[in-house]
């Protein structure tokens, strides 16, 4: 699969996800779930035309059962609490389902309406545990990227304060 031109890549890496250590021997083990963390801005601050992008997974062997829900893939921003200083709220902006029918390429649409950013976001991504323990899927997460109609919004990887 070609890598679209206009996408931007965040992150790559070999994060391997399930229940098994050891299978993928060349990729950092970090169990049922890994989360990384993003900042998304608008190219232009005063330009709040845009109101999405889609973030996009791309992994390696990834599987799973026939009807099964797929692994959980939740898209959070992190947003200041009015009512405390130094807080942030967690919210969910979007989550979809990961399947071995999407062949290891994910979009998610992210809605951020017209707020002027910057946005704090995170990409978690959990193995399905629908099934037995045992029969979890392994598979490798192997980049993160962004795409943005017009180059609308960039990202960088983690939380620069």
């Amino acid at each position: 699969m070609a890598v679209n031109p206009k996408q931007e890549l965040v992150w790559q890496g070999r994060l391997h996800l399930g229940d098994e250590p050891g299978v993928y021997g060349d990729a950092s083990y970090c169990g049922i779930t890994a989360e990384l963390p993003l900042t998304v801005q608008r190219l232009d601050a005063s330009d709040t035309t845009a109101t999405s992008f889609r973030i996009i997974l791309d992994t390696e062997a990834l599987q799973t059962f026939s009807g099964s829900p797929g692994h959980e893939i939740t898209i959070l921003i992190y947003e200041p609490d009015p009512g405390q200083q130094f807080r942030l709220i967690e919210r969910t902006l979007a989550s979809a389902r990961f399947t071995g029918n999407d062949n290891n390429h994910k979009e998610i649409i992210v809605n951020v309406g017209s707020e002027t950013g910057p946005f704090r976001i995170s990409v978690r991504f959990r193995c399905d545990t629908t099934v037995t323990p045992g029969l979890y899927d392994d598979f490798i997460w192997q980049k993160l990227s962004l795409l943005a109609e017009k180059f609308a919004f960039f990202a960088s990887f983690g939380f620069p304060s």
